[in-house]
Order: structure tokens, then sequence, then C-alpha cells
């Protein structure tokens, strides 16, 4: 059966790379996955967290700070190479 699968052109592959560079590199992706990334350390800390309102806190500030981070410190660093 190996014979029936052709590898696809270098040229190809290489199209392919670039466009799923551009989408995992470009701004938009990068929040969303902060959101997932503070929902899910905030979820992970519910035993810790009392209340509904430390919940809702605890996860918009741990957000913005890794927004924060994102923005200020990998953004410039990127932009300046």
């Amino acid at each position: 059966m190996r014979f029936l699968y052709k590898r696809p052109k270098m040229e190809q592959v290489n199209e392919e790379l670039d466009t799923l560079m551009d989408v995992m590199s470009s701004d938009i992706f990068i929040l969303l996955d902060l959101f997932w990334l503070s929902l899910i350390f905030s979820l992970l800390l519910t035993p810790v967290l009392q209340t509904v309102p430390h919940f809702i806190v605890f996860f918009l500030s741990s957000y913005v700070l890794f927004t924060s981070v994102y923005l200020f410190i990998f953004k410039r660093m990127f932009k300046n190479c």
C-alpha cells in the first residue's frame, strides 16, 4: 500500500508550514490561548479560591497579567529582532 502514497512536493509543504506559522503567531490566536491558559489556571486553583467573586477576580487578574507580559516583553523582544 505504500506505493499508493505520493509524497507532497517540498514547495507545497513549505507553503502549508508558512500558513500554519502565520496563524500560530497571530496576535488573536495568542490572546485566545492566553485566555484558555488563564481559565485553566483559575480552575486548577478553585480549591484555594473560596467564592465565585474571588474566582472571577483571580481569572481576570491572571489574564491581564499574562497578556501584559506578552505585550510588553515578548512582543517588544520579537519586534526588535
